[in-house]
């Protein structure tokens, strides 16, 4: 037994050895292969986060992040870590040979927990059944520019252009289509619009479903601006600034003084005989200035007399912060813009403040804000005569110090044929000085009923004054007569005046049911509008200066109006929602409106929503847990009114005493006609006229996958708008107004629109790329009498280069089709018709050869057609940002392609028939032959042939009409790719910064308009149109030349600090 027992416990004393042997060389072998990593976790702007999850992926090895965002944890050699936390990107790193990390989480800006801001309240993203974009302006609002350089190119469906927003496609003819505003609840406009540093968010609702709530107001879309509140610690003082400059993004190249005088002698020797070619006779024609084309005395460049740089800056100041009973948000804003080498600029003062508490159950706050702005400058003079003007003459001559001030008189004793006074006197004397005012108080107050249940009462009060001068001096730049001369001193002043009040009563609720939720409003909403003007105007022959009313007595004349609008409206929402996966939203609004007769001023309005978070049910999880993260499906069905294009009485018959008289003959032998004003109808009444009204309907989807880091948002959308004002002309028979508005056309837009971003991070190195694109397609439907609609009008040639038709697009560019140019005058003289008479009589080498479409056998109105559209097929935009280590780099670029402009420049500034001065390009004009020439001071021209060319023919006078007809030559195709800004920026570090008591410090350096990618021959694709659907891309018509619609490139930089 005890030899048993001895071997027992010596195998048993074996086996216990050896396995523990074998234990430590495992536990010894487990060690070797793992190791310790740490790191520190920080948001973008260096600040450590609290709580970050960190995970071994494939095993439950993880820790949280501690209060500095340090982490130590032990994983094997291999082992790729998962750092997530709510409202950010998750991410994945690979340890491979590091022991230390240092991870920056980016915010997941499309977050499905993210709310948003909707009419009359807020909303989940993630339970929006309607067509919204959300911006974030600390990625949108980083250039200077405001908040419409930051909706263009970034939200799908809405174009920027020519200072104009269009919210899906053309809304109206006659009317307005500029979006409606809302900031912080109340509707204004986009005068009313805070400084950039004052937003906290932005959203634009493009459909009815979403807009309906707005009513007669939300028809071509709203744009919902949300102000910063105070958030809750000590206080913090921000302080923004920055400093800039800009130049005309283009220059056209123009002749010469030695091209010029070229030119003139082409124009004279082109239209002469072939008797005065061969004596010469023909150059006693050309102006004495033209004689020595290389012995010119001047070469004024006039572009610069008209152009000028501009030195911007801005400096706001706030101080924010809150506690348990109140939060708060004021401070203050000084703008500065000047023009350099002019008399122009502005400056303006802003003050702001945000208050807003809680005690128990009552919540109060409000809002008041003071603009006052001041500016001076001088006429903007015409930039298509001053481009014209000659640079063979001088800007200034001392012969002329006491007529005009030192201007050269063009056409007076040195008349060579010049048909256009110096512009630079305008630009330079005819003066004009603004003072305005501005102020908005808004308070409210809501008291909590119930948990479930508020009621919200809002006022807003708002003003404007302005007072506006312009003084003109005397001048002579003509030979006489005519609009070239002001044998006195001219003072002109309006001032302007307006206010406006709202008061809304609003019944929130927003109820619980275990899976299913009620949310909503009720509300009342009374509004009224008022406005006031008076002009004056008189002349002096002593006062040279602005000066009081009293001084100027001769010619005295004023006027005064005052207009009055009113808004009574009822609305309501509902918004259900079960399990997160239903949702259905229905809104509804009546709007009561002063613009319309009494029986005949309410409109009602309704809009439906239906959503559906696909990727919640579980059959649906199942296939896509792995890579789908959220997925919706909506639809949406609405009515719109809009009343823009009804002035305030238009269902009045109005009547005038401007410009009409009854004589009564002469009183006494020494009196002359006595006369008196004499009241004559100007207007038709129309009790009839009512609402435009839009029946909007649309489908789309909102996805998120991989992790978040792709969003996808797709919609179509079908909008007619019936009902449409248009102005039917009246019979001259009635003896008064040649038209009256009325409720008779139909239009339908419909589209498509898909936005996408990809956010992802990379170590240290953060990007975010945000492409999105849209098209939509446009045709009138009805117009009730009317066959048709011309717009683009042009006083050169008295034609209307626009029209709009039934079954077609509206405003589409309407003229003559060309078959290039004559090459020869026997192929001109060929041109004809059946009987053996010549098409174009006038017609000669060089010339457009016109299509005789009708075949009718001569070139009239009949042949006219559509040549081009200013929709564009597809609009394009694109964001890119990026972040490493404290540096930020933005840029973005928009587009439309597939899109014409009626270039009507070539007009004026290509038309080789008078003696003004032309592009660069005119040189390239057609020449059947060459050319040769002796002026009559003795020089020499030889011109070589020129057939290949699109540019017509030099000559005197245009016989062919070669820029009188509207016609294809000039439309051109204005597709283009634009880089709206670049910016770069860098944060410096919060640990550092802490060290000086500063929260966050970040400079910046940018550029605007630094490209752009197009064929446009003209100063920009993106035309301005003066506000007018009918004129839209006609170029030559509307330019505002101060600069405020050019696309200029601009140089800035700034700082942003926060204590």
């Amino acid at each position: 037994m005890k030899k048993f027992f001895s071997n027992v416990r010596n195998d048993g004393t074996k086996r216990i050895l050896l396995s523990i042997c074998v234990l430590l060389c495992s536990l010894s072998s487990l060690f070797a292969q793992s190791k310790s990593v740490k790191g520190q976790v920080t948001d973008v702007t260096g600040e450590p986060m609290i709580g970050v999850n960190v995970l071994e992926i494939g095993t439950s090895n993880g820790v949280i992040t501690d209060l500095d965002g340090n982490f130590t944890l032990q994983v094997s050699p291999s082992a790729t870590l998962r750092f997530t936390y709510i409202g950010y990107l998750a991410q994945e790193i690979e340890v491979k040979n590091q022991t230390s990390l240092n991870v920056q989480m980016v915010e997941d800006t499309k977050t499905i927990e993210e709310v948003v801001v909707v009419g009359y309240g807020t909303q989940k993203k993630a339970d929006l059944t309607s067509a919204i974009a959300t911006l974030n302006p600390k990625e949108v609002l980083k250039a200077p520019g405001g908040i419409e350089n930051a909706l263009q190119g970034n939200v799908a469906g809405v174009n920027v252009s020519g200072g104009k927003i269009r919210i899906r496609g053309t809304s109206s003819i006659t009317g307005n289509t500029d979006p409606l505003w809302v900031i912080d609840g109340i509707i204004g406009s986009s005068s009313d619009v805070p400084n950039d540093d004052e937003i906290a968010s932005i959203q634009v609702l493009k459909d009815a479903a979403s807009a309906a709530i707005y009513g007669v107001r939300g028809a071509n879309g709203v744009i919902v601006i949300t102000t910063k509140r105070g958030q809750e610690g000590s206080p913090r003082i921000n302080f923004n600034a920055y400093v800039g400059t800009g130049t005309q993004q283009k220059k056209l190249k123009m002749l010469n003084s030695h091209d010029y005088a070229v030119y003139a002698n082409e124009l004279y020797y082109n239209a002469a005989t072939p008797e005065s070619k061969a004596d010469g006779s023909w150059a006693d024609l050309v102006p004495a200035r033209n004689a020595k084309p290389s012995q010119q005395e001047y070469d004024t460049d006039w572009w610069d007399e008209f152009f000028f740089d501009n030195v911007y800056q801005k400096y706001d100041l706030s101080v924010s912060g809150a506690s348990k009973l109140l939060n708060y948000n004021f401070g203050t804003t000084y703008t500065s813009d000047q023009r350099q080498g002019v008399n122009r600029g502005s400056e303006g003062q802003n003050i702001f403040a945000n208050v807003e508490g809680t005690h128990g159950r009552l919540t109060y706050g409000g809002r008041i804000r003071v603009n006052y702005n001041r500016s001076k400058g001088t006429a903007t003079g015409s930039l298509q005569n001053i481009l014209q003007s000659v640079p063979n003459i001088p800007v200034r001559d001392p012969e002329y110090n006491d007529i005009n001030n030192g201007y050269y008189n063009a056409m007076g004793d040195h008349d060579d044929g010049i048909d256009i006074p110096n512009q630079a006197f305008f630009i330079n004397e005819d003066r004009n000085r603004r003072k305005s005012w501005f102020g908005q108080a808004n308070v409210y107050t809501q008291i909590k009923i119930f948990d479930w249940l508020n009621f919200k009462v809002n006022y807003n009060y708002s003003f404007y004054s302005d007072f506006y001068e312009h003084f003109r001096p005397r001048f002579t730049l003509d030979s006489g007569g005519g609009g070239g001369v002001q044998n006195y001193n001219l003072l002109e002043t309006s001032s302007n005046r307006n206010w406006r009040q709202q008061v809304e009563g609003l019944l929130n609720y927003n109820k619980q049911f275990g899976q299913h939720s009620l949310s909503g409003v009720i509300g009342l909403v009374s509004e009224r509008y008022s406005s006031n003007d008076s002009s004056f105007s008189g002349r002096s022959q002593e006062q040279t200066d602005f000066g009081v009313a009293q001084v100027f007595q001769d010619n005295v004349a004023g006027s005064g109006s005052r207009s009055d609008e009113a808004y009574y409206s009822v609305l309501a929402r509902v918004m259900y929602n079960y399990a997160g996966k239903y949702m259905f939203t229905a809104n509804f609004r009546a709007d009561e409106s002063s613009k319309f007769a009494p029986g005949n001023r309410w409109g009602y309005f309704p809009s439906f929503s239906l959503g559906w978070r696909i990727s919640e049910e579980s059959w649906m999880k199942e296939r896509t847990a792995s890579w789908l993260n959220d997925m919706k499906l909506r639809a949406t069905l609405g009515w719109i009114g809009s009343s823009i294009g009804v002035g305030n009485y238009a269902y009045q018959s109005t009547v005038s005493i401007s410009g009409f008289t009854y004589s009564f003959g002469p009183q006494t032998l020494n009196m002359g006609d006595t006369a008196v004003p004499a009241p004559r109808p100007s207007s038709i009444a129309n009790r009839n006229l009512s609402w435009e009204k839009t029946r909007d309907m649309g489908i789309g989807f909102d996805l998120t996958t991989f992790d978040n880091r792709l969003s996808v948002t797709f919609d179509y959308y079908n909008r007619k708008v019936s009902d449409m004002l248009l102005n039917v002309n009246l019979p001259y028979s009635v003896g008064v107004a040649t038209s009256v508005m009325q409720n008779v056309g139909s239009m339908t837009n419909w589209g498509l629109e898909l936005a996408a971003t990809w956010r992802d991070q990379k170590g240290g190195f953060t990007y975010a790329i945000s492409p999105n694109l849209s098209f939509y397609r446009n045709k009138v439907n009805d117009m009730g009498p009317l066959d048709v609609l011309t717009g683009g009008y042009l006083t050169l040639g008295g034609t209307n280069v626009t029209r709009t038709r039934v079954g077609y697009p509206v405003a589409q560019f309407w003229g003559l089709k060309t078959d290039g140019l004559f090459q020869t005058d026997a192929e001109a003289a060929a041109y004809t018709n059946n009987k053996g008479e010549r098409l174009q009589p006038s017609a000669a080498a060089g010339d457009l050869k016109y299509i005789d479409r009708d075949g009718n056998g001569k070139i009239d109105e009949d042949d006219k057609t559509v040549i081009g559209s200013s929709i564009p097929d597809l609009s394009v935009g694109l964001n890119i940002s990026l972040g490493y280590k404290g540096f930020d780099f933005s840029m973005l670029l928009q587009g439309d392609l597939g899109i014409d402009v009626y270039n009507n420049f070539k007009q004026t500034l290509l038309h080789g028939k008078a003696l003004h001065n032309q592009l660069a390009e005119i040189k390239n004009a057609f020449r059947a032959e060459d050319v040769t020439f002796t002026t009559r001071g003795g020089e020499t021209i030889i011109l070589p042939k020129n057939t290949n060319t699109s540019i017509p023919r030099i000559v005197y006078g245009d016989p062919n009409q070669n820029s009188m007809r509207a016609s294809d030559y000039f439309v051109e195709d204005a597709s283009y790719i634009r880089c709206n800004n670049i910016t770069l920026g860098y944060t410096f570090p919060k640990q550092l910064m802490k060290h000086v008591s500063v929260e966050n410090l970040r400079l910046y350096i940018g550029i605007k308009n630094p490209f752009t990618i197009t064929s446009y021959s003209m100063f920009d694709p993106q035309v301005p149109n003066g506000g007018s659907t009918l004129d839209r891309g006609v170029d030559g018509r509307f330019y505002d030349f101060t600069g405020t619609f050019w696309s200029q490139r601009e140089y800035f930089a700034g700082v942003q600090l926060t204590f």
